[in-house]
């Protein structure tokens, strides 16, 4: 019997330990890369938002380029949300409660440009063993 309470104890605490390594809100979205090529300044996406929460409460979804937030919800666990957005910088979304100024999570948004009018990277290189 001893040993039993010993083990529900272990148990109960690791689950306990795992839990507060969590972090309290957990903000995802995909795709975190936009791909611009060198013919395009900017490019078009769709981004699937999610987050959950390990206590309810309001959370507010913003984005750097709008001043207002995208949506919020109110007391709630979790939400998901699709935002279409043309994208030719970096940015941030970030979870906060309305007019907080403390963000409870945030995700940056990275702009890759793929392609340079530097000719330099367009010439073939040579390998080291190609002498002639």
């Amino acid at each position: 019997m001893r040993a039993s309470l010993t083990l529900l104890a272990v148990t109960w605490l690791a689950a306990r330990t795992a839990a507060a390594a969590e972090p309290p809100v957990r903000l995802v979205v995909k795709p975190l890369l936009c791909v611009i090529d060198k013919a395009e300044d900017s490019c078009n996406v769709t981004f699937d938002i999610r987050w959950k929460s390990v206590l309810p409460g309001e959370y507010c979804l913003n984005d750097e380029a709008v001043p207002a937030p995208l949506r919020c919800w109110p007391r709630a666990l979790s939400g998901e949300l699709q935002h279409r957005r043309e994208v030719s910088e970096d940015f941030i979304f970030w979870l906060a409660p309305p007019a907080g100024i403390e963000r409870a999570a945030e995700v940056k948004v990275e702009v890759l440009r793929v392609g340079s009018d530097d000719r330099r990277r367009e010439r073939r290189t040579r390998h080291v063993w190609d002498v002639l």
